[in-house]
């Protein structure tokens, strides 16, 4: 089930997917996909598969590396 797409550039986009797996076990996929001249998305190797119970503990470090970076640029 497609959650969202997030523009990354001009050619490429990150795809947030909810995956029914093996006997109903959930995951959650943020895959690079290529966009393709005439406007198709194709998946790229590009990305990562998490358990729903990751999610908290990765947008925790997302955070963290957001605020770290505009420390950066002050």
């Amino acid at each position: 089930m497609l959650v969202g797409k997030l523009s990354t550039g001009v050619r490429e986009r990150l795809v947030v997917e909810v995956l029914d797996k093996f006997k109903g076990t959930k995951s959650i996929d943020c895959r690079v996909y290529k966009i393709l001249t005439d406007g198709e998305l194709v998946a790229t190797p590009d990305g990562v598969t998490i358990s729903p119970d990751q999610v908290q503990n990765l947008v925790g470090l997302l955070n963290e590396a957001a605020k770290k970076a505009q420390a950066i640029q002050k």
